[in-house]
């Protein structure tokens, strides 16, 4: 439930958005080219990106894409996740500043809702 909200959050804000694609693209691309000798096609990622059943890809290079996408996207959902907290947390004067917030542990369980 937490990951559809962080994700609504994130879909309802387009420079947002964009920038979450970009990130997963650049990643996919990074990471496969660091363990294959032969590129993955940038335009066939991004098509992939938009639409799983498009773009092209391998059935191998369609799971590493998929895989990337699920990292990049649920890393954008813990911040997102962290700074709803942060704004709630510091209008309620449970800390003072960023600093504050960053010495309160993250329960390992709310992280992973949220992620």
């Amino acid at each position: 439930m937490w990951a559809s909200i962080m994700d609504e959050i994130i879909s309802q804000e387009p420079a947002l958005s964009v920038r979450r694609t970009l990130d997963a693209k650049h990643y996919i691309l990074n990471r496969w080219n660091e363990n294959h000798d032969t590129p993955m096609d940038e335009s066939a990622v991004m098509l992939f990106l938009c639409d799983e059943q498009c773009g092209g890809l391998t059935d191998e290079q369609r799971a590493f894409a998929k895989d990337g996408k699920a990292t990049i996207y649920a890393k954008y959902r813990s911040a997102v996740f962290r700074l709803l907290l942060y704004r709630e947390m510091l209008q309620t004067h449970q800390v003072s500043g960023l600093e504050d917030f960053f010495q309160v542990p993250s329960p390992p369980d709310v992280m992973r809702a949220a992620g």
